[in-house]
């Protein structure tokens, strides 16, 4: 006998029970806390209430009193439940849909026909049943399927199982997430997903104005990662708390863009005073992020070049780290802020993120322009006038010069760590003019020591290498 129509039915039967048990241990632990046996409870209210079969028969009443006895409560009824489809029932639609499907390679009109009349009689068996919800009935159908999906992909239907069950069982945290959330913060999420899955990979790739400088989807991704990281640091202090929230918005948004969270933080600073020193902690920890990123692209297209500017971006990572450290060290000393004043406003702010969209334009057309008016004996300066919105784009250009052996390693290092120290003093300018003095001056005193350390570390490397 060919044993793989066996193992393929075993599996329909197993992905049956696994929903099946799920199904049926949430109608007998219906309102007990997780760490409860439903058999303690249950059973011991059933022995209350019921008299077991051969068991002695209860004494006789007491004569009666004068005095009315008072009326007794009411006996609790039984929480023991019945699932009307359970481990047996779901065990047995998973085999039934493995059955269509195998009888179906014979018969191919036989499958469509079987899901249906099936799919009707757990339908009628809804209806007769009255009951509110419809998930076990709706799990029975998805159990179905999947008996009939092992017969064409057994890891597939296994997978899909597992999955089925997670969301069943996940039922009491989905509810307590839903009701902490406000509408806004639904909208907001949609509107980023629209961004980032529909408009970003429509916008063409290539500049389209007369100079070739403005790329659409770079500053459409631009866009989207400073209201990205508005919204990943208004979740995360939601959930966290500002101290922990803003700073692990800060080191997330320095994988990607340190600018993007210098803007974010510096228009939260200047919303919401009380955020100020968060928000520094955050801009903080995503420039030391910077550095540490620009190393290593570097290294990854020209090990020389990583090596010599190894040196500066170790220096001004760790200038920056410090920043953070004391940053930190003066929230935990200061008087925690009171929960009131701290207000979160619309995580997804589209327009003020459009603002610095239209700057970083600007700033990619006057780039490209003084590319275009030196020429290649420009490139450093190019190189100061790109690192004012963006240091990858010239890590990548120079990294990838000096390993065809169009530029020196040298120049190359030097090149990439004027853009570095252009960018940051940019930023430093983003956080005094777009978070105000109280943020702005904390982190523009400590950009400057970093620039200063990162450009004496460049200079002395390149002499050590000339």
């Amino acid at each position: 006998m060919d044993t793989a129509p066996l193992v393929e039915a075993l599996y329909a039967i197993g992905i049956g029970l696994v929903v099946g048990l799920e199904r049926e241990h949430s109608e007998v632990a219906l309102g007990l806390d997780d760490r409860t046996v439903p058999a303690e409870v249950n059973g011991a209210s059933a022995q209350d209430h019921t008299s077991p079969v051969g068991s002695a028969p209860a004494p006789p009443a007491p004569p009666a009193s004068p005095t009315p006895a008072p009326a007794p409560a009411p006996a609790a009824a039984s929480t023991v439940h019945h699932a009307a489809m359970g481990a047996r029932t779901m065990a047995m639609l998973g085999l039934c849909g493995w059955l269509l499907a195998f009888v179906g390679d014979g018969q191919p009109w036989l499958v469509p026909i079987g899901l249906v009349a099936v799919t009707g009689l757990i339908a009628a068996q809804m209806w007769v049943t009255r009951e509110v919800g419809m998930t076990t009935e709706a799990a029975g159908v998805v159990v179905l399927l999947l008996g009939a999906l092992v017969h064409r992909d057994k890891v597939l239907a296994v997978a899909l199982c597992l999955g089925t069950t997670l969301l069943l069982v996940a039922k009491p945290w989905m509810h307590r997430f839903v009701t902490q959330l406000r509408r806004i913060e639904i909208l907001a999420t949609l509107q980023l997903l629209l961004l980032v899955a529909i408009v970003l990979p429509l916008v063409p790739a290539e500049a389209q104005d007369p100079w070739g400088a403005l790329p659409p989807r770079k500053v459409v991704t631009f866009v989207v990662l400073i209201a990205g990281v508005q919204y990943v640091g208004y979740v995360a202090t939601r959930l966290l708390g500002p101290e922990r929230g803003t700073g692990l918005a800060g080191l997330v948004g320095g994988l990607t863009s340190s600018t993007a969270v210098t803007v974010s933080m510096a228009r939260a600073a200047r919303e919401t005073p009380e955020l100020v020193r968060h928000g520094q902690l955050a801009t903080f920890l995503a420039n030391t992020v910077m550095p540490v990123r620009v190393a290593i692209i570097a290294g990854a297209i020209s090990p020389a070049v990583g090596w010599r500017i190894g040196a500066a971006m170790g220096a001004m990572a760790f200038v920056l780290l410090l920043g953070a450290l004391w940053t930190w060290v003066r929230l935990r000393s200061a008087a925690p802020p009171a929960p009131a004043k701290i207000r979160l406003r619309n995580p997804f702010e589209l327009w003020g993120a459009l603002v610095w969209g239209v700057v970083l334009c600007a700033v990619l057309l006057t780039a490209k322009l003084a590319m275009t008016w030196f020429g290649d004996e420009g490139f450093l300066i190019a190189a100061a006038v790109s690192g004012l919105t963006d240091v990858d784009a010239i890590t990548l250009a120079a990294a990838e010069h000096s390993r065809v052996g169009s530029l020196t390693a040298e120049v190359s290092a030097l090149a990439i760590s004027i853009a570095v120290g252009a960018n940051t003093l940019v930023k430093g300018a983003m956080a005094w003019f777009g978070g105000g003095r109280a943020f702005g001056k904390t982190v523009v005193f400590i950009f400057a020591i970093a620039i200063a350390v990162t450009v004496t570390t460049a200079v002395v490397g390149a002499v050590a290498y000339g």
